[in-house]
């Protein structure tokens, strides 16, 4: 009988995360495949605890070779990967029951959502695809940020519900800009030298070289960016590849907000609000757009949209973004144009409300303080 489920994943020097990581997912698959690209550590070791499918590969860096390596190994029905630093938490215990259903019979690929367990990264929740139904041409592409792909037939893809990854980001700062100096950048730049040049790609170059102090051509690869969306903006369309487009969109205009050019700040709120009216950081940064060009009351409601979306959550989850977006921001947003309108009270209940999510924001405590002074003396306005 075929297995139903095989996990595939690829590992480094993992001894660290790796027996959490199968710990959560062995009671929920029925087969265990790890490929190592080169442990000088006890991964190897770890791994043979949970599965005698432990093999070696050499590293070609290219992320997709390992993961097609694995994937080679896998009898299931549905092959599943994760990473090592990642956790598999089930809500609801009959959730592959959702692999099985007669009315998901159409669907090849599953994804689930992935949570930032990390205190320092405060990203929000988003949906990204690791299930992949194991047909003779699936296999992955991309030597970095690999995806499922098909050769011969079209993705469709669900939604998983009652079971999402945990990401217990534990690197430092320092190794995380390592990582992404020395060894993301070199096989990105490679892949669009190569002609990969999918949106997602160009905009993580111009987001590494800037995670990197390194400016100019962080500004390089994100105009490299627009201009590849620019006759789909011009035609008011989306273009073919979305992927990272709303991040995209989101820096062109709030970096023009910034530097005052307002005129295009909104003509890329307009398009991208057309598209994506439940991503947080573009409606905020129309919010900020709209105050500036004299219009308070009207931004209210793009800010208090953002706090609706986080409290009911129903915002975009096609790709992570700041949740501070759709959290402080906005609710000192709301303050601070509560203030100016001079509603006391309103202007008092959003400052209190931006410290419950940030309690050392500096901005809203010292509003908080004045507005409550002033509203101990009867005499101020």
């Amino acid at each position: 009988m075929t297995p139903l489920l095989s996990l595939c994943m690829i590992v480094k020097n993992e001894a660290q995360q790796l027996r959490r990581c199968l710990q959560s997912v062995q009671p929920w698959v029925d087969e265990i495949i790890v490929v190592d690209t080169g442990s000088t550590d006890e991964t190897i070791a770890i791994a043979r605890e949970f599965s005698p499918h432990v093999y070696s590969v050499a590293w070609q860096a290219d992320f997709a070779a390992a993961r097609n390596a694995s994937l080679a190994y896998a009898t299931g029905e549905w092959v599943f990967y994760m990473d090592a630093d990642e956790e598999l938490v089930v809500t609801d215990p009959h959730w592959q029951d959702q692999l099985t259903a007669e009315q998901a019979a159409a669907i090849n690929q599953w994804s689930l959502l992935r949570r930032e367990q990390s205190g320092d990264r405060h990203w929000s929740d988003f949906w990204n695809v690791r299930f992949g139904r194991r047909f003779p041409d699936l296999h992955f592409v991309g030597a970095l940020h690999e995806q499922l792909s098909y050769r011969e037939r079209q993705a469709v893809v669900g939604q998983l519900q009652g079971v999402y990854l945990l990401h217990h980001n534990q690197q430092s700062p320092e190794r995380f800009l390592a990582k992404i100096r020395d060894r993301n950048i070199p096989i990105l730049e490679k892949m669009v030298q190569q002609g990969d040049r999918r949106l997602s790609n160009l905009v993580c170059l111009a987001d590494h070289y800037a995670a990197c102090g390194d400016g100019d051509r962080a500004q390089a690869w994100y105009e490299q960016a627009l201009e590849q969306i620019a006759p789909a903006v011009e035609q008011g369309i989306l273009p073919r590849d979305i992927t990272w487009l709303r991040h995209l969109l989101f820096w062109v205009s709030y970096r023009a907000f910034e530097a005052k050019d307002y005129e295009t700040a909104q003509y890329y709120l307009s398009y991208g609000l057309r598209f994506f009216d439940a991503y947080p950081p573009l409606l905020y940064t129309a919010g900020l757009l709209i105050f500036e060009l004299g219009l308070p009351r009207g931004a209210l409601p793009y800010f208090h949209r953002c706090l609706d979306l986080f409290e009911q959550s129903t915002y975009d989850r096609a790709e992570p973004f700041d949740r501070q977006w759709m959290t402080t921001q906005p609710a000192y947003s709301l303050g601070y144009t509560y203030m100016t309108l001079q509603e006391r009270d309103r202007a008092i209940a959003y400052f209190q409300k931006t410290l419950e999510f940030n309690p050392d924001y500096p901005p809203a405590q010292m509003y908080l303080q004045q507005l409550w002074a002033a509203a101990a003396n009867p005499a101020s306005p």
